[in-house]
């Protein structure tokens, strides 16, 4: 089927999407969550739970990084479908890289990983920004913001700032980066989200945790990455740090970042920020009623729920039964040769 990326509908890209994903399956990605589906020789579709300051942030990259230090896949299209007031599922269409996941690479064999994606991050920390966060205005989002990300938009450095120090309060700490330079970082470095090229250069994709901040989140994000990589992480950080010239500063506040983390983990929703509403979608603004006030009673002053023993209580109810099974359809896309190994 021949079809022109920029003219046709989005219909006909959304009908599109659904008969490839049909057809060959799932390239990447989770069945209940965001899937990166191939629907040309030379285009991928990632659809899912993505944003247009995430789309934005990809082109900022495509258009500025080094292409011999770092691959980004081209932008071609985005369009979305505003479900409701708290959910956008996008589609974004972009440039099919070919190439070998790092996940599926021996870092013993292939030793110049490391050394490359240290160069990637000193890369990316030549760019920077006076505001932080994603671009378009976009919310913070990963693993260091919790499930529901920042649950606020930062206009200034001051107002992140406020928000570390918020989550502090609890452990009586304190922490000050407004001095600090906000740099280009991924925070998602994991190795699924690196491709190497045929020629080694490495590809970066998935932007959704992407922004601008203090140069040290990137190494503190590398701690909390998912999966869990141990063979990567610690060498990363390390080779990083030194690279970088971390200083001893910066690794005290890495050290107030992780109690950041664990309280804003714990406690995501404690803080009273109100989510802005990025998609510009239509507001609801009926009150809602209150929640009934509670009773509470020690257990000796809980009474029996069913007085009359000649009444039986209600059996429960038995499961519900399984989802009919469907056809399973997949499809293996063909994998290039090995890289080739260093001398």
């Amino acid at each position: 089927m021949e079809f022109d990326i920029n003219t046709t509908s989005e219909t006909e890209l959304k009908s599109l999407v659904q008969q490839k994903k049909l057809e060959y399956g799932v390239l990447a990605g989770r069945d209940e969550g965001t899937q990166v589906i191939k629907i040309s020789d030379d285009i991928v579709v990632k659809w899912g739970s993505l944003t247009a300051s995430e789309v934005a942030t990809q082109e900022f990259a495509y258009r500025n990084f080094d292409s011999t230090i770092c691959r980004v896949p081209k932008v071609y299209r985005y369009f979305h479908d505003a479900l409701d007031q708290s959910f956008s599922r996008g589609y974004l269409f972009m440039e099919y890289l070919n190439g070998w996941v790092l996940d599926d690479l021996d870092l013993a064999i292939h030793t110049d990983i490391i050394p490359r994606v240290t160069s990637i991050i000193s890369h990316l920390q030549s760019f920077s920004s006076d505001v932080p966060g994603p671009l378009e205005k976009g919310r913070p989002r990963g693993y260091i913001w919790s499930d529901d990300g920042a649950r606020t938009v930062f206009h200034s450095t001051q107002e992140l700032n406020t928000w570390l120090n918020k989550r502090l309060e609890i452990h009586k700490k304190t922490i000050d980066i407004t001095s600090e330079e906000l740099v280009f970082c991924h925070m998602d470095l994991c190795r699924r989200n690196m491709i190497m090229l045929p020629d080694r250069t490495i590809c970066l994709v998935d932007f959704g945790f992407a922004g601008f901040y203090p140069r040290f989140f990137e190494l503190v994000s590398l701690n909390y990455l998912n999966p869990c990589d141990a063979e990567l992480t610690p060498p990363l950080r390390e080779s990083s740090e030194r690279v970088l010239k971390i200083t001893k500063k910066e690794k005290e506040m890495m050290q107030l970042m992780h109690r950041v983390v664990a309280v804003q983990l714990r406690f995501p929703y404690a803080f009273g920020e109100c989510v802005e509403n990025v998609l510009s979608l239509p507001s609801n603004d009926e009150t809602p009623p209150p929640l009934p006030v509670l009773e509470f009673h020690t257990p000796e002053e809980v009474q029996p729920a069913f007085q009359d023993e000649s009444l039986d209580p209600p059996r429960p109810r038995p499961p519900p039964p399984p989802p009919p099974k469907v056809p399973h359809r997949s499809y293996t896309l063909p994998s290039p040769p090995p890289p080739p190994q260093l001398p």
